[in-house]
């Protein structure tokens, strides 16, 4: 049973230069005693232990009155408590009292039990993310690492911090319900799309969860159970017709033009079951196999492997004439096994990161030209060959599984959001022969 009293600390080593002791709350829990200082220190001859009062000093009765005050406080919470105390430790407990006694009649319970949870959640959010982006750079991991580091960057402006302050800390209690609620708003206000606040938030909730995994953090602080993520809103498909891949297959581009190029990153990605560009720009000799080449030292067979980036799955495709077609324009044969492909030169590190982020927007830039020039009314990106070979797959009936382990999804639930409705001249079609029996 727990039990609080008034004490004077007369310890060794706690009396004070001009000869007074610490008054403290005795607190006993569990057989576990542990004391909250009271900002009153007495000599010995002014404590009346017996009568719990301070005697022969100025406002003796009124500094009396207060003190009193705080241990009835304390008595009546742990009455209050009775339930609960089993369960609650001694640093909760103490927590619990400290923050009733020192509060004002005012103070709202919410108030009260922030403050309860800071005194006894002291895990930092700052230094968890710091770890993480710092192992991510470790790992070589510089996407993730972007990511994170973006995130935390954007958690830090909202709580009043610059990108360069190195020396704020926050708490993992400091995230709560409305915190989460007001970071939403704070977001939204400085121009944030709903998809990019939803990367901010799954980044901070991995944090809560690498925490709570680790046992360094309590799952009643954890704010995402109430908490709903914005509604990821309706995209744009970015999927094409293969009318319009025909039309692309067919522009005539001056050759080793920076057009040209982009073209064919493009076809590739699209004839090998949607690659991302990330992994193409990767890719080297010494992932070929069964390669077989003609007379003339040309590539007329063989198959990728990769690990995609994003997930490390693993592929093996059979290489499509017109992968072979492209290929052969980059001298596969006269490559050594650890050249890449295309003449890029992808380099893990982070300034090769931001080389390559560089790059891609390059190439998007061309292949929005690319669209104009096949007439096709769409701001073609790289991401276009990826949803347009998966939404191929669908109309021609392929099952959303097989789509699914082409593309590397870990659920099919990320492989539906790729796939484009169906076109409204389809559904005229079906609603015709429906309709007429």
């Amino acid at each position: 049973m727990a039990k609080v009293t008034l004490k004077l600390d007369t310890r060794k080593n706690r009396q004070k230069k001009d000869g007074t002791y610490p008054l403290t709350l005795e607190l006993s829990h569990k057989s576990t005693p542990t004391r909250i200082g009271l900002k009153y220190s007495f000599t010995k001859e002014q404590w009346d232990d017996a009568e719990q009062t301070p005697i022969d000093i100025p406002n003796a009765k009124h500094i009396g009155a207060k003190i009193r005050s705080q241990l009835s406080k304390a008595e009546l919470l742990l009455h209050s408590l009775k339930m609960e105390l089993e369960t609650m430790s001694v640093q909760e407990l103490k927590a619990r009292v400290k923050t009733e006694i020192f509060s004002k009649d005012s103070t709202s319970n919410k108030t009260k039990e922030i403050y309860v949870q800071r005194i006894i959640n002291k895990e930092s959010l700052t230094e968890r993310a710091k770890a993480k982006i710092a192992r991510m750079h470790e790992a070589k991991r510089f996407g993730n690492k972007s990511a994170v580091k973006t995130a935390y960057n954007a958690l830090k402006g909202y709580f009043g911090f610059k990108p360069e302050d190195e020396h704020e800390n926050i708490l993992f209690v400091d995230v709560d319900y409305n915190t989460l609620e007001n970071f939403c708003a704070y977001m939204y206000g400085k121009g944030c799309k709903p998809n990019t606040l939803r990367a901010y938030l799954a980044a901070i909730r991995a944090l809560f969860n690498e925490a709570i995994k680790a046992k360094e953090l309590d799952k009643d602080i954890y704010p995402f159970e109430a908490f709903k993520m914005p509604k990821k809103p309706r995209t744009k498909k970015r999927a094409l017709r293969m009318g319009d891949i025909n039309s692309i297959r067919d522009l005539e581009l001056e050759h080793d033009s920076y057009l040209w190029k982009a073209r064919n990153y493009f076809l590739f990605m699209f004839n090998n079951m949607g690659i991302n560009f990330i992994d193409l720009v990767q890719l080297k000799k010494s992932q070929f196999s069964q390669t077989e080449y003609d007379k003339n030292g040309r590539l007329i067979a063989g198959r990728i492997k990769y690990a995609r980036e994003k997930t490390d799955g693993e592929f093996s495709i059979k290489l499509t004439q017109e992968s072979l077609e492209i290929l052969n324009h980059y001298n596969i044969k006269s490559k050594k096994k650890n050249d890449f492909i295309f003449p890029y030169g992808y380099e893990n590190t982070e300034e090769g990161r931001k080389r390559y982020e560089q790059h891609r927007k390059t190439v998007n830039g061309h292949l929005k030209q690319i669209a104009e020039l096949a007439g096709i009314d769409e701001n073609m990106t790289t991401y276009f060959a990826r949803h347009t070979w998966a939404t191929t797959a669908k109309r021609n009936h392929y099952p959303t599984t097989l789509i699914k382990d082409a593309l590397g999804h870990a659920d099919l639930k990320t492989t539906e959001s790729y796939l484009a409705s169906f076109d409204n001249d389809e559904l005229d079609t079906a609603n015709e022969a429906i309709t007429q029996g």
